[in-house]
């Protein structure tokens, strides 16, 4: 790519962009098998695909509609790109028989006090949260925190600190 006027990026390797000109641009994502190209001039996208199918054989599915499971929302009149992850929220919801649960404006509301003498300290309270599948919780949570909803770092943050040693009250601030 880059010998075809293409940088990559230091924040990421698999990240490819050619600035054409002012407020012209295009970039390429990488992901094992998978690319995708983002730019405002279809002509100069076309170009692209022209010179990637000359190295490689490739197929192109057209507008991408989902990336990594991630939606991609357009609203053409203006011109803007919004990502959604709302199926694999619901799924995640059903999978830990949250489904049923109201929505909340904030992530980790103020009643909740997370500490360490929260944990289980005896055996039957251990016991207790043995099925309770708290570290995974948190990991599908992590997940979408880090593709599209930034504003649950915080509270991922804080029930995070417990993934070794969770009681019944941390699991209920995960929920």
């Amino acid at each position: 790519m880059v010998e075809h006027g293409y940088k990559m990026t230091k924040a990421d390797h698999c990240v490819f962009i050619r600035n054409l000109s002012e407020g012209d641009f295009i970039i390429l994502l990488l992901y094992v098998d998978d690319m995708l190209i983002v730019g405002k001039v279809i002509s100069r996208i076309k170009e692209l695909k022209s010179t990637l199918s000359k190295s490689f054989s490739m197929k192109d599915l057209g507008e991408a509609q989902k990336i990594l499971g991630i939606e991609i929302v357009r609203d053409r009149n203006e011109k803007k790109l919004y990502l959604s992850q709302e199926k694999y929220v619901e799924k995640v919801l059903r999978r830990f028989g949250m489904d049923k649960a109201k929505a909340v404006s904030i992530p980790l509301a103020s009643h909740f006090k997370l500490s360490h003498q929260l944990c289980p300290f005896t055996n039957e309270e251990e016991l207790s949260m043995k099925n309770i599948p708290y570290s995974s919780a948190v990991g599908s949570l992590m997940y979408a925190m880090v593709c599209t909803r930034s504003n649950i770092a915080h509270v991922v943050g804080v029930v995070s600190r417990y993934l070794s040693n969770s009681g019944r009250y941390h699991w209920e601030a995960v929920k």
